[in-house]
């Protein structure tokens, strides 16, 4: 297309009209008009309520799958944790051990008397008395209950008595006991309802022990286990919302127990709080989508439900009908506005016709549409110096991917005139290498109907630029995209200022490094050796660049904290007492002293306070225990003992990788099972081979 074909055909282009109308009668005109107006105004008032109703239908559409999609993943999350507790126990009822002892118990009924004598014959049991194999069977499910974190646990036989019972459990309850007997009778797992108990919320868990070489669901059980599960710490986390949800957003656990519903709420004053739930079909136990009164609060709002699989659970999602409908009102105030503007407009326009009828003749109009047409002319010049004005790119480009306009600040930009560009494509202007990564986004804008935003280096005049550039469709009165605008912004100085300042960061690092190596002679190359680990483990285990990026500079101002240690403790030649033991474990405050004016952007202090934080609560300085602990601290705390005891010392040689590793995952408890064996994965790499080579050299 010509540049002449385009200024032809310019839309913005409105001729004033020259030609004298007939004029109709007077009061022809006014009826007429009176007609207009009427379509106008009744016009208004349908097409808005019609446009809100719409509106509003689609939003609920869009509530209801929000709010079920969520509640059916959050309650696939509450039964896979309940699985997960429930394979902890699947050791123990499958053990030979337990087996046979149930099998010998159940022989002798559950009766303590005939304990004593040892069972005759060559019957499979254990040959041992029965009262002489209690305190070991009551040994191992004590060691199991701890070990597991529940709170109790109980053997059962099947006649509900609980005949061996974990260190310092309760009393065995009625409830208790007839969750054993539904085990027995269906052959299966059960799980009891959620109540609460001083040492918190708990729920009970009843797993079927078949006897030995008995296959689950060939035979009745012999006896049951019963587990006293704690809930708070778990449940807490799976029903706390995330942050970044919409406001109004609550989760809520609810249960189904002997026909009345009532709330599950760790951590509450009242943890199961009986509750109504209009709506709930308990034949089909189904939590459908409804506006109903909220679960926590005296308002209304929108829910939906799905069930857990295992207990009578169901995870609640609830969103305030004021927070979901803000949108809508909006909307509906906007409508209302362009409805009353628009009938406005039609009012003054049409006193204004009758006006012009009445007091002027057919060649005054004629002059009032010139006049008009020459301030829509002066408007679009106006808007045509506003845009020469704006020093962001401007352009639009047709589907074809050529030109069809630009602003100056474009055209100054390439070194082109904007007449010149009208008709090139991204190949001409910036060659083909960038106008193939340019088409790319282009192609995604054009199919996705929406705005896309890039980050991209450019080369203007053999300068690199840093630009970010904004394309949205361009579309027709017909909705149709007919090519797409293109707004870029010059962000070269910003982009250069964060690199000068990771460069200041990288380099206060080495020097502070340097300065912890100067003092203590073991650490030379410690710090280097732990950040290559860390961070070779947390690109095995999926980190981002910004984990990655913060595990390199914890590692590095790791032993920061030691330059308040005396010298003469870090180099002592000799093991070092339990007073200076904890002398030294306060490098970690230090550290966190010297590092915490510091805006690394990134959580690297956080990291390096929990470092020497361990899984079973047992690490310094605070004793966080498990999830508590940030990722990137759980792979430091590793990757640190790790070098440090493949590393030799004054008092002792440097170990073997392999029995480090070994001693790592002897010690799962308090090291993260997964950053052991990614650690284990990398040193046997090439590149992990390398590390630990660097080691021995020295």
């Amino acid at each position: 297309m010509t540049n002449s074909a385009l200024e032809t055909a310019d839309p913005l282009d409105f001729p004033a009209p020259d030609a004298r109308p007939a004029p109709p009668g007077r009061w022809r005109m006014l009826l007429w008009g009176g007609i207009v107006l009427a379509v106008f105004v009744l016009a208004a008032v349908l097409v808005p309520r019609l446009t809100i109703e719409s509106k509003r239908e689609q939003l609920i559409e869009q509530v209801t799958e929000r709010l079920q999609l969520t509640a059916s993943g959050q309650a696939e999350v509450v039964s896979t944790w309940l699985q997960g507790t429930r394979r902890l126990a699947q050791p123990v009822v499958e053990s030979e051990l337990i087996r046979l002892f149930a099998a010998e118990m159940d022989l002798a009924d559950g009766d303590m008397s005939r304990m004593v004598a040892p069972q005759s014959g060559d019957d499979g049991g254990l040959g041992v008395p029965l009262v002489e194999q209690l305190p070991f069977i009551e040994r191992v499910i004590s060691d199991f209950a701890a070990n597991a974190d529940f709170l109790a646990a109980y053997l059962v036989g099947r006649n509900g008595d609980a005949f061996v019972a974990s260190s310092g459990a309760a009393s065995f309850a009625a409830d208790q006991r007839a969750l054993a007997l539904q085990s027995f009778e269906r052959g299966q797992t059960v799980f009891g309802p959620a109540r609460s108990l001083p040492a918190g919320l708990v729920l009970d868990m009843v797993m079927p022990v078949f006897a030995a070489q008995v296959e689950p669901g060939e035979a009745t059980p012999v006896a049951a286990l019963v587990l006293v599960v704690p809930l708070t710490n778990g449940l807490s986390e799976i029903l706390a919302v995330d942050p970044l949800a919409s406001p109004g957003t609550r989760r809520v656990l609810i249960q189904l127990n002997d026909g009345a519903l009532a709330r599950i709420a760790p951590g509450a004053a009242e943890a199961v709080k009986a509750v109504s739930l209009d709506g709930f079909d308990l034949a089909a136990g189904e939590v459908p989508f409804a506006q109903r009164p909220s679960l926590t609060k005296p308002i209304q709002v929108y829910s939906a439900g799905a069930m857990v699989s295992g207990p009578t659970w169901w995870i609640v999602e609830e969103l305030e009908v004021t927070v979901a409908e803000r949108p809508l009102a909006t909307f509906s105030i906007a409508a209302v506005l362009v409805a009353g503007l628009v009938v406005l407009v039609a009012a003054v326009a049409f006193g204004a016709f009758w006006w012009r009828l009445s007091s002027h003749h057919n060649e005054a109009l004629a002059q009032q549409y010139r006049a008009l047409a020459g301030r829509i002319q002066a408007q679009k010049q106006l808007m045509e110096s506003i845009n020469g004005a704006i020093s962001e790119h401007i352009a639009l480009k047709a589907q074809d991917g050529t030109y069809r306009y630009v602003n100056p600040a474009f055209a100054a930009a390439v070194g082109r005139s904007q007449q010149s560009m009208i008709g090139l494509d991204d190949a001409a202007v910036f060659g083909r290498g960038t106008a193939k990564r340019l088409a790319l986004t282009d192609q995604r804008t054009l199919k996705e109907g929406e705005a896309i935003t890039t980050n991209e280096e450019i080369y203007f005049d053999s300068a690199k630029r840093y630009l970010q550039i904004s394309k949205v469709p361009f579309r027709d009165a017909e909705g149709t995209a007919q090519g797409l605008v293109s707004v870029t912004r010059d962000v070269t100085e910003l982009v250069e200022q964060q690199q000068k300042k990771e460069r200041a960061i990288q380099q206060m690092v080495a020097a502070l490094v340097r300065a912890i190596e100067l003092r203590d002679p073991y650490l030379a190359g410690h710090s280097r050796r732990v950040a290559d680990f860390s961070v070779a483990v947390g690109k095995h285990l999926g980190c981002d660049e910004d984990e990655l990026t913060t595990l390199e500079l914890a590692a590095n101002l790791s032993q920061i904290g030691k330059l308040a240690i005396p010298e003469t403790l870090l180099t002592k030649p000799a093991r070092l007492t339990e007073e200076e033991i904890r002398q030294m474990e306060t490098h970690v405050q230090h550290a966190v002293q010297l590092l915490g004016g510091i805006d690394f952007e990134l959580p690297v202090v956080e990291t390096i306070a929990q470092m020497h934080e361990r899984l079973d609560g047992k690490g310094y300085p605070k004793g966080l225990a498990s999830e508590a602990i940030v990722r990137t601290a759980r792979i430091l705390g590793t990757c640190d003992v790790f070098c440090a005891r493949v590393e030799p010392r004054s008092y002792r040689a440097g170990l073997a990788p392999d029995a480090v590793l070994d001693i790592l995952q002897e010690n799962s408890s308090r090291y993260d099972p997964t950053v052991i064996e990614a650690l284990r994965q990398v040193t046997s790499t090439i590149s992990g081979e390398k590390l630990i080579a660097s080691i021995a050299a020295g």
